[in-house]
Order: C-alpha cells, then structure tokens, then sequence
C-alpha cells in the first residue's frame, strides 16, 4: 500500500511541469471536494427521484416557485461574506469566522423581515399557502445563510476532507426530513417546513461543531467584515438574476412547467456545482500568489477548464436518456432540454476560475464591474428568451449567457490584472 501511494505521489510530481500546479493538493483537495460533492448529489437525486414520482408536476413546481421567491430575498443578506471569510482565513485571520457569523445575524434581521412582510401580503390576498410558507421560512433561513459561514473558513483553512464530511452530513439530514414530508403529508407547506427546519438544524450542528474543534478567536473582524460588504454590494443584483427563470416560466407557463424546467436542471445544476467546487480547491492558493504570478499560466487554466467541461458534457449527453428513462419516466419531456444545457459545462471552470482569481487579489472594481454586468445580461437574457420560447428559450438564454459571461470575464480579468 505504501509503495502504491509512493508511485501515485510521485507520479502527481511528475505532471506538474505539464499541469504546471501543485498537483498533490490538487489531487488530495479535489478527491475531498469530488467524493462530497458526489455523495450529496447522489443523495440529492434521490430525493429529486421521490419528487417527479411521487408528487403531481403542480405541486413540485409550487414547491420550486416558493423557494425561489425565497431566494430572491438573499438580496437582505451579505452574499458576498462567505469568500471574503475564506480569503481572510487563507492568510491567517482565523477570527474572521465568529465576528463575521455575529455581524450576519444582525443583518440577516432584514431578511427575517422581508420574508414576515410578504408573509403578510399574501395573508391579505388570501393565499394561505405562501403566508404560511414564507412564515416559516423566515424563522429559519436567515439565521442559516449566517451559520453557513464555517463552510467558508473550513475552505480558507484547506479542511478540504472536513467541510465535505460536513456537506454530507447536511445533505443526509435534509433528505430524510424532506422525504419524511413527501411520504407522511405531501404537501407544500409541510415540505417547506421540512427542508426549512432540517437545513437550519444541521448548518447550527456544523457550525458549533467547528467552533469547537478549531477554537477561532473572537477578534475584531473590521477588515473582513468591510470586504464582506464590498463583494455584497458589488454582487447585489445576483440573487435576483439567479431566480428570475423560475418566477417568469411560472408566471407565463405556469408551476407544471417549471417542474419540467426543474428536473431539466437538476443533473447539469449537480455536475456544474461539482466543477465549480473543485476550481473552489484553489482560493487559498491564489490568495498568497501576485496577479503576474496568476497570468504565467492563465490561458491554459482556461483551456484546460474548458476540455474538462466538454468530456463532462459529452458523458452527460451520453446517459441522460438513461437516466431519465429509468429514474424520472414522468419527465421524458425534459431530456432534450438538459442535454442542450451540458454545453454550459464548457463555461463552469473558467467561469469560477476567473471569479476565484478576482476575489484572492481584492480587485473590488473588476468584481463590481464583473457582477453587474453579467447580472444584468443574464436578466435581460433570460427576460427575453423566457416570455419567447419558455423552457426552450431558458435553457438557451442559460447557455448563451456563460458563453458571453466566460468572454466578459477574461476580458475583465485581462483589463485589471496588467498593472498589478
């Protein structure tokens, strides 16, 4: 075994004059990242199995219009925290954890407020469904979009195997809790309750969990906490962006067909997810390295993100009639559409590579110019498209916008990073 593992880390040495990175982190991080990711999309399949057979495509579709309303409101909170928290805890700021967990709290009262108003309003329309879900919603998800912080510090101290342990042990807890509802009630609002509680449950268990182990001090957070608010407001339209599809393909096509739109999504939304986490690997890396250091080997990251993606895709495309024939025969609709979205797979890793590079050298411009930019594009993209074309035209405007986000992001990666 341990001539085994000798070869294998020799052999990582070897790639790195092709690779030309630290290929042993990358491989050791990576496997974390993967296996986790993995496990929890795995689980979370089944989960979307039990959805598309065991609920009418109208309720599953309410269930997915309700919680993108929700996500809506994250424009209350301080997106931007979690990376600032890992950037800060990569170069040694330990304390950034409890002082920025403690600021969110308090800001996240805006969140709890907003969700309690709109409960409100659709109290006075007399939709009980929405009352009671955003009711619910709001004595839960503020206080987790806080807690979920120790995700970013356990990253910012390259705890790669820990935080994906974690996201394991999360995504086990809100399975059974939601299958309980699916199998016990099957209705929204118990659903909504089930994901709500179970989701706060673990994240509080996690988080304390890591309070314990790693003992952060509780340090003045000023410096981290002012970059929390930096990437918040240069990315506040993002949460919009990110749920517009959802709420125009219900409002104009109804929650039957977001339901198809939904499980359209979930396989490619799982995989672009894993790739995207495991670029994450490299934020602690990129955090202690000059911005000329990052442009000797640049394009070539692009290149190779982009090969990676596009044998992803070519696999998915293979297995997706598969999959859906044998798992979802409810949603045979959908397979044409998620295939045609594999080709954003092509766009992930740049995509989040170039994102990663502009938040390690604190380019707050370029992340603001960045942001809104492709905020506004994907909107527009999406606003067009969907009213046009519906699923079809979302899952097109999906694709065309992070083909011209990849474009929009080299050019502003170029642009900043020459006179650094």
């Amino acid at each position: 075994m341990e001539s085994l593992r000798n070869k294998a880390y020799n052999l990582l040495r070897r790639s790195e004059s092709l690779f030309k990175t630290d290929m042993v982190y990358a491989a050791k991080g990576g496997f974390w990242i993967s296996f986790g990711q993995g496990m929890s999309s795995l689980l979370s399949l089944f989960l979307i199995i039990a959805f598309a057979n065991l609920l009418p495509k109208e309720t599953y579709g309410m269930y997915k219009y309700i919680l993108s309303l929700a996500g809506i409101l994250n424009i209350f909170t301080l997106t931007g925290m979690n990376s600032a928290v890992s950037q800060t805890v990569a170069v040694g700021h330990d304390g950034a954890l409890r002082s920025s967990v403690r600021y969110q709290l308090k800001w996240n009262l805006l969140m709890l407020l907003a969700f309690w108003i709109l409960s409100g309003y659709y109290f006075m329309q007399g939709d009980d469904l929405l009352s009671i879900s955003f009711l619910t919603l709001g004595a839960f998800i503020p206080a987790t979009l806080a807690l979920n912080t120790y995700g970013a510090y356990l990253d910012g101290k390259r705890e790669f195997k820990l935080a994906s342990l974690a996201t394991m042990g999360s995504t086990v807890i809100y399975v059974i809790g939601v299958l309980a509802a699916i199998f016990l009630s099957g209705e929204v609002i118990w659903i909504i309750f089930a994901y709500a509680a179970t989701t706060f449950v673990s994240t509080l268990f996690f988080y304390f969990f890591t309070i314990k182990k790693f003992k952060p001090p509780a340090e003045d957070g000023g410096e981290v906490l002012r970059y929390g608010r930096k990437l918040t407001y240069v990315g506040f339209i993002g949460p919009v962006a990110s749920q517009i599809d959802k709420i125009i393909l219900t409002h104009f096509w109804g929650p039957a067909q977001l339901a198809i739109y939904a499980l359209a999504l979930a396989v490619p939304e799982k995989a672009v997810a894993l790739l995207k986490n495991w670029v994450g690997i490299g934020l602690p890396k990129f955090s202690v390295k000059t911005a000329a250091e990052l442009n000797t080997v640049f394009y070539r990251r692009i290149f190779q993100g982009i090969l990676i993606g596009a044998l992803a895709a070519l696999i998915y495309v293979a297995l997706a009639p598969y999959l859906f024939k044998y798992l979802l025969p409810q949603y045979l609709d959908s397979i044409l559409y998620s295939q045609i979205l594999a080709l954003s797979f092509l766009f992930a890793i740049p995509n989040r590579y170039i994102s990663l590079l502009l938040v390690s050298q604190k380019m707050s411009g370029a992340i603001f110019a960045n942001s809104a930019l492709q905020s506004v594009l994907q909107i527009l993209f999406y606003v067009v498209l969907g009213i046009w074309g519906g699923i079809m035209g979302l899952i097109l405007a999906n694709v065309i916008f992070n083909f011209v986000g990849m474009i929009a992001n080299i050019s502003i990666w170029r642009l900043n990073s020459r006179g650094i």
